[in-house]
């Protein structure tokens, strides 16, 4: 039985007819039509000149039209740049009429052909795109979600950002670049923020995302500031505000204080630096997997992730270093390089060991002041409470041009609220280790700090292996010291600083020379350098001092060898770095050249002074 349309009511067939009717009729209405009366109703809004060459509406069969214009020209705000605010040769925007109804318009997705477009933000908030209510300062209502660039610059200012950036797009296959399917579009950009210089390219898909559409998009290139560098190839979701990152980059510069305003973070000044790591990204948590790089002479390897989720940054990091330079480890407090003083002391050192010019000027013979022995550099205490974090190091060999006993080191650090704490701490020092635990509070304005440390079977061979030939000693060192200050640098916190400071020693042995020198025995000096000198017994030697404000008064200094007994007592003033201590050396078998005087040793820290004054005929007597 052939198949038969049921027959329709007449009501229903007139509806459908003029369903089909109507249907026809958006499909051939002419869209010009409105093109006129929008033009005035912008002009006479915006108060500028907008033109509109062609217009054309497709209603699809969704909720979401799409809307062209071709040859568009619209005039900038009196207040912006001189050129036009947008000339466009061909734009379609498709949207949402829901999002119309519920007054906030979401364009899905914006193709850009042939267009030339300025967009400035003040500092108060006007905009020049707004043209319905040029006045308004509000927060924007639009969404643009995709954008789809073709022969297109955009200019992007806002004063309220220090932003200035022209991106221009064109097609890859014009690009000396080679293209591929992925990356159909080139992007060239360049401008400056926070009065930093940049620009870049980069190769990317046709289409751009953003605002959390959580749709990603491939990109490959390199963005560069001065001489600070970013190369990038992976996915993106969202430029803007990316909710999904996964690629792989690598970061190069002169020195990380160069970064900001580019972070959130502030980052104190490096030397030259260079990493790359795997950078995965969701929503607001960013791990860097498989990290490798260097800062200066520092290699560093491991994972770290930041967490923009909170109101700090959260940071958490294992690190791990074959070999590191101590200048570089400064960073994890925020102590940063200084290529100045390094200068300065690398100018000071040639110059006190290259041979006196003839030409000097008399100024050149005038002895030098010895440097500081702690330094002075500031440190913004401040930085402290810009993020919280979690970091281990483990640093296998660790080196510092002033102090070649350095071994290793093996720290933890946690930062919370402006609160550092290095706990535990674990430095290879002189064979042996340097234990305990740091804190420094940033939450006032003056940086307070607690250092609690045992020292553990360090050898005072290594340690004082710097002295000239025939001062060698040798034996364990052990101690402890346990100091309270306050202060925005090393020198500061120390001379404020208050609490207690032990180093013991029992066994090992001295230069039979030098406990005569110390016992101030002549005879014994001039037999010794005749005959050659050998190692003797050391039965203790303890130095203890009580600090108050940087001032350290002793408690004990004492060195009893097989020959030779040495007490002694003075002060250690840390706020000037200077030492005032008096040596009395007692002979256990006095010679006919012994000498009844005192040792003092007195001046810099850095470099005392030594010199043999009499005893008092009372302490004689004694």
């Amino acid at each position: 039985m052939p198949f038969r349309f049921p027959k329709l009511g007449r009501t229903t067939g007139l509806f459908l007819g003029l369903v089909a009717v109507l249907g026809v009729g958006v499909v051939l209405f002419d869209w010009n039509w409105f093109r006129h009366p929008i033009e005035r109703y912008l002009i006479d809004r915006s108060h500028r000149e907008v033109r509109i060459g062609d217009l054309h509406v497709d209603l699809g069969f969704s909720l979401e039209p799409t809307v062209r214009v071709r040859d568009v020209h619209i005039e900038n705000a009196p207040w912006a740049s001189k050129e036009p605010a947008a000339v466009v040769g061909e734009a379609s925007f498709t949207f949402s009429l829901r999002s119309l109804w519920e007054g906030r318009p979401v364009i899905s997705r914006l193709v850009l052909i042939d267009a030339d477009v300025q967009l400035e933000r003040h500092a108060d908030g006007l905009r020049n795109w707004r043209l319905r209510n040029p006045d308004d300062r509000g927060p924007g209502r639009v969404k643009v979600l995709r954008i789809e660039p073709h022969r297109t610059k955009i200019r992007f200012i806002r004063g309220d950002i220090d932003l200035d950036v022209v991106v221009a797009a064109s097609e890859a296959a014009a690009s000396a670049r080679p293209p591929d399917e992925l990356h159909p579009t080139r992007i060239d950009f360049k401008g400056a923020f926070g009065g930093t210089q940049f620009s870049g390219e980069a190769l990317t898909g046709a289409r751009l995302t953003f605002l959390e559409t959580g749709e990603s998009f491939p990109v490959r290139g390199h963005a560069s500031a001065g001489k600070s560098r970013l190369d990038v190839d992976g996915t993106v979701a969202d430029l803007f505000r990316p909710s999904a990152i996964n690629a792989k980059v690598r970061l190069a510069g002169p020195s990380l204080s160069n970064l900001p305003p580019f972070l959130r973070i502030s980052l104190p000044a490096s030397r030259p630096y260079e990493f790359e790591a795997r950078v995965r990204r969701v929503e607001r948590d960013t791990s860097f997997q498989e990290v490798r790089g260097r800062i200066g002479n520092t290699a560093v390897a491991g994972d770290f992730s930041v967490d923009l989720s909170k109101a700090r940054p959260m940071l958490q990091a294992a690190l791990r270093s074959e070999s590191a330079d101590l200048a570089d480890l400064g960073l994890l407090v925020g102590v940063g390089h200084s290529p100045d003083k390094a200068a300065d002391r690398k100018g000071a050192a040639r110059d006190e060991a290259g041979p006196a010019r003839k030409d000097s000027r008399p100024d050149d013979a005038k002895p030098r002041t010895p440097e500081r022995l702690f330094s002075d550099q500031t440190f913004n205490g401040e930085r402290l409470k810009t993020l919280d974090a979690h970091v281990t190091l483990d640093v296998g060999m660790l080196k510092a041009a002033e102090l070649p006993e350095l071994e290793s080191v093996r720290v933890t650090a946690d930062l919370d609220d402006g609160v550092l704490v290095m706990k535990p701490v674990n430095i290879g020092l002189a064979g042996g280790h340097v234990v305990g635990l740091f804190t420094f509070d940033g939450r006032q304005k003056a940086l307070s700090s607690h250092a609690k440390v045992d020292f553990q079977n360090m050898r005072i061979e290594k340690l004082l292996g710097r002295l000239p030939k025939g001062a060698e000693s040798t034996g364990q060192i052990e101690g402890h010291f346990d100091l309270k200050g306050r202060g925005d640098s090393v020198a500061k916190i120390l001379a404020s600083s208050s609490g207690s400071m032990a180093v013991s020693m029992a066994g090992g042995g001295i230069s039979n020379l030098l406990d005569a020198k110390l016992g101030l025995n002549r005879g014994k000096i001039l037999r010794l350098s005749i005959t050659g000198d050998r190692a003797i017994g050391i039965h203790s030697a303890v130095v203890a001092f009580d600090f108050e404000k940087g001032l350290g008064k002793s408690k004990t200094i004492l060195l009893d060898t097989d020959q030779t007994r040495t007490e002694g007592a003075g002060i250690i003033d840390l706020r000037d770095e200077t030492v005032d201590v008096l040596l009395t050396p007692h002979p256990k078998k006095p010679g006919l050249f012994s000498m009844n005087s005192n040792i003092r040793v007195h001046g810099p820290i850095r470099q005392p002074e030594f010199s043999v004054e009499a005893r008092e005929e009372e302490e004689q007597r004694k």
